[in-house]
């Protein structure tokens, strides 16, 4: 009866690796470097960095995707997101192409008093960013969802 267990716990333990992650659990270079220069811009002014959150790196990616497939850009009425956070915001942007321009979007957010607002916030803690590349209308874009989270 051992025998015929080993081989089958060996099965079940090399077949766990070959899962396929949970979609965007992983930020990408891009969207690590986007939290960093976030966090560069709230160090600036003496605003605590921001911890990477999971979920709300998914949830950036989710609102993205669904911001390209409905050819809209926008903020919903309400941002979706674990409710494990008390305090929500989000910042958007999107531009031609598909480079990530990741410092030519924190400086615009940045010179908009709304945007600056949200991202200097000490009340959030927590940030998830993603970046989506697809059509935008007849164009290719590059869409950039941060949500912020307390």
């Amino acid at each position: 009866m051992k025998a015929r267990l080993c081989p089958l716990l060996a099965l079940l333990v090399l077949a766990v690796p070959a899962l396929p992650a949970p979609a965007h659990a992983h930020p990408s270079a891009a969207e690590q470097l986007m939290v960093k220069h976030i966090n560069n811009a709230r160090s600036a002014y003496g605003v605590p960095p921001l911890r990477r959150s999971e979920s709300l790196t998914r949830s950036s990616h989710r609102f993205g995707r669904y911001l390209l497939r409905v050819d809209r850009f926008g903020h919903a009425s309400a941002i979706r997101a674990s409710r494990r956070f008390r305090r929500l915001g989000e910042v958007l942007a999107y531009h031609r192409g598909d480079n990530a321009l990741i410092r030519a979007t924190v400086g615009r957010w940045m010179r908009s008093p709304g945007h600056r607002s949200a991202i200097l916030s000490p009340r959030f803690r927590y940030v998830g960013a993603g970046k989506v590349r697809g059509r935008f209308g007849r164009m290719r874009a590059t869409t950039w969802v941060v949500q912020l989270g307390r």
